[in-house]
């Protein structure tokens, strides 16, 4: 019977702490951050604002993925420009995960300030 009861408390005990980490709420890494850029056709169209770009910028062609991490709190910025006007670029910003940050539009584009408190 001491056996039984042992038994008991301890797959009791187990329940208890994977309810535990079922209800818990997950928080997002609010410094990962990663960026989506598409454009609608072949021409080249230039980046802004990433972590690690040079100055002058990073050239794409059609689409871009990259994800980086930001160092403490601070605001940033995505720009995209394209000599085409009829290139179509959208841009994409997640942040731990969730989506912050969508734009779209032609010849030039920015995501504006981005601020990691939503």
């Amino acid at each position: 019977m001491n056996v039984f009861k042992k038994s008991l408390l301890f797959v009791v005990s187990l329940l208890c702490v994977f309810m535990g980490y079922s209800c818990s709420e997950d928080v997002p890494d609010l410094t990962v951050v990663r960026v989506q850029i598409e454009a609608n056709t072949d021409e080249p169209v230039r980046i802004y604002g990433m972590k690690g770009s040079p100055e002058g910028g990073v050239v794409i062609r059609k689409n871009f993925d990259q994800t980086f991490q930001l160092e403490g709190n601070n605001d940033f910025s995505i720009e995209a420009r394209c000599k085409d006007e009829n290139t179509l670029i959208i841009i994409k910003v997640w942040i731990g995960g969730q989506l912050w940050a969508y734009t779209y539009g032609n010849k030039y584009l920015t995501t504006g300030s981005i601020s990691l408190i939503h």
